[in-house]
């Protein structure tokens, strides 16, 4: 597998997003829209006067291989939420357990996606009553 940067003419063209085992097909302009992207997807964008590049974006030569791959290594099943963010912004529809929000609020934090965050804990206030909310811990902390 070969880690490259890709050049696309269109913010039409469609890349594959592999998020821990999952394939999300996605338009570039889907990623580059600045109300939703976040500052993940702000580093691996790139447009210039002639073309957009997309950087990590992998070609594998196996008999399986999936074309203008980029590998996420985060959770794939929780992604369907990011990327609907980032479809439909203000209008998406966040699930209602507080398990998967507050994973979902790690997602946030990684993609670097603050509305969303907001819009998550804004939920989670509502279902459990704590104002503040804080989910992603590590060791270190």
């Amino acid at each position: 597998m070969v880690n490259t940067e890709i050049s696309f003419n269109s913010e039409d063209a469609w890349i594959n997003l592999f998020v821990g085992g999952e394939i999300y097909p996605v338009q570039i302009k889907t990623l580059m829209n600045p109300e939703t992207c976040g500052t993940y997807f702000r580093d691996v964008v790139r447009v210039s006067d002639s073309s957009i590049k997309v950087r990590g974006v992998n070609w594998d030569h196996s008999p399986n291989h999936i074309k203008n791959r980029v590998d996420i290594d985060r959770d794939g099943l929780l992604f369907r939420h990011v990327l609907q963010y980032m479809r439909n912004a203000k209008s998406t529809s966040l699930p209602g357990d507080q398990f998967t929000l507050e994973a979902l609020m790690c997602e946030s934090d990684f993609f670097g996606m603050d509305k969303l965050r907001e819009m998550i804990k804004k939920k989670l206030w509502k279902l459990t009553g704590k104002r503040h909310y804080f989910a992603c811990y590590s060791d270190s902390d």
